[in-house]
């Protein structure tokens, strides 16, 4: 049976790795490039075809793959004149890959819903390089109905594929996940910079942290910027660590839940980023935090 043909936009760390593999499973590509050529011209030598605007990418696709920065991002490439509704010529099923609003998610799905297509929420766990091995962690919103469909092209690029519920829930326990490392990263670079302070000697209290329930992957990937300066760990900007947060902080007001702990990251990451900082990666707190006044 043949395989659909499938549209990427947003080739950015984690998008140019999933289309790549997307591509060597045998799905055919279309994708839509930014202002980087380097990995519009990447997967083109592997085999892909490049559009210029989501409408041509949804005229050529039956399935396509968002990777982007943020709900607005997203909602301008469904709804714009030259965006994939525009172009959509048979029933086009969209998946969002990037950490996005769920009311913003469920706006979408039901326009493409009542244009006969579907939609699916699937936010990413792991790095850029687990998306270029094809072993990322995939939390899936959506009909059964949808997933199952997606379900081959979404296994191309992950280990660990849930599906966890109707449209919506992929973003939702998403923002849940970010809240709470991003929370934790804070935390760590607060600690940091009160060690740092008092005279402790960072690498004994990593040592003795690591020792006992307090480590996980984070906890080092933070770590490793004060003890080596390695701030590669966690490849995720502080502009995006922002916009994590604040989606968060409103989700949480809107279900009426609680998000003390994450306001108070949200208060140490914004003025970093104030200050210029934006487009570091989130273990750069540990540099700055503890030279704030």
């Amino acid at each position: 049976m043949s395989k659909e043909s499938v549209g990427f936009i947003g080739l950015g760390a984690m998008g140019v790795g999933m289309a790549a593999n997307i591509i060597k499973s045998g799905f055919p590509l279309t994708v839509m490039g930014n202002t980087r050529r380097e990995p519009v011209e990447r997967l083109v030598s592997m085999g892909a075809t490049e559009a210029k605007t989501a409408a041509e990418v949804a005229a050529a696709c039956d399935i396509v793959i968002l990777c982007v920065t943020t709900s607005e991002v997203v909602e301008g490439l469904v709804f714009n004149d030259d965006g994939l509704l525009a172009g959509a010529t048979k029933p086009l099923l969209v998946i969002d890959c990037g950490t996005s609003k769920p009311t913003s998610t469920k706006k979408i799905g039901a326009a493409l819903e009542a244009a006969g297509g579907g939609m699916l929420d699937v936010p990413l766990g792991r790095t850029p390089a687990a998306a270029e091995t094809g072993t990322l962690n995939m939390m899936a919103g959506g009909s059964d109905k949808d997933f199952e469909r997606a379900k081959p092209l979404l296994e191309t690029m992950s280990e660990n594929l849930f599906h966890l519920g109707p449209l919506g829930t992929g973003h939702t326990i998403k923002l849940l996940n970010n809240s709470f490392s991003l929370s934790m990263a804070a935390l760590t670079a607060e600690l940091v910079g009160t060690a740092q302070a008092a005279g402790v000697d960072i690498k004994q209290l990593h040592q003795v942290m690591s020792a006992g329930p307090v480590r996980s992957d984070i906890f080092d990937w933070m770590m490793a910027s004060p003890l080596d300066g390695d701030e590669s760990k966690m490849q995720f900007s502080l502009s995006n660590g922002l916009k994590d947060i604040q989606y968060y902080l409103k989700f949480s007001n809107d279900v009426n839940g609680f998000n003390t702990i994450a306001s108070a990251a949200e208060s140490l990451i914004a003025p970093v980023i104030a200050d210029g900082h934006g487009d570091e990666t989130i273990p750069a707190l540990c540099r700055h935090i503890p030279h704030r006044s």
